[in-house]
């Protein structure tokens, strides 16, 4: 549910249910705001994998530039946090799983077979391509698709 929706629907309840006449709008939207905070969360992770991913795409397939190589050292610097968000992630949506007990409206397991795809593809280039090498790009991807799958696979494993 979006985050507006929970405000409206706050507002038309407190209205209903208010028979004092004490309707306080910062109270209601404060309440409604605190609920839809993991969303926002979770948006916003969603939007730094996203971009995650495509720097490394962009860096993997045209590795080209004169600042190519600060570009590298800075994707490869934000692997370890960008890990730290999936895991983030993935503790509270099976918090979610297990408390709601309905399915999660956030498919982070698109960003999964997304590396797993890109990990693929790069393999074949790397191996049949003399243009392409293993290098810290290659090696940043090998990683976080390894630590992804095993993430994902374990949350399979262990439904609740």
């Amino acid at each position: 549910m979006s985050w507006w929706l929970n405000i409206i629907e706050y507002l038309k309840n407190s209205e209903d249910n208010s028979t004092d006449g004490n309707f306080s709008v910062k109270k209601t939207v404060t309440r409604a705001l605190a609920e839809s905070v993991v969303d926002l969360l979770y948006y916003a992770l969603g939007f730094f994998s996203s971009i995650y991913f495509l720097a490394g795409i962009y860096l993997f397939f045209l590795d080209t530039g004169v600042y190519n190589g600060l570009f590298i050292k800075i994707f490869d610097s934000l692997s370890e946090p960008y890990l730290g968000s999936v895991g983030i992630y993935v503790i509270l949506k099976e918090i979610r799983k297990r408390q709601l007990k309905t399915k999660s409206k956030h498919l982070g397991e698109y960003f999964v077979f997304s590396w797993l795809i890109l990990f693929i593809v790069a393999v074949g280039f790397v191996g049949f391509s003399p243009n392409y090498h293993f290098n810290e790009i290659m090696g940043a991807i090998t990683t976080i698709t390894l630590a992804l799958t095993v993430i994902y696979t374990g949350g399979l494993l262990h439904k609740p």
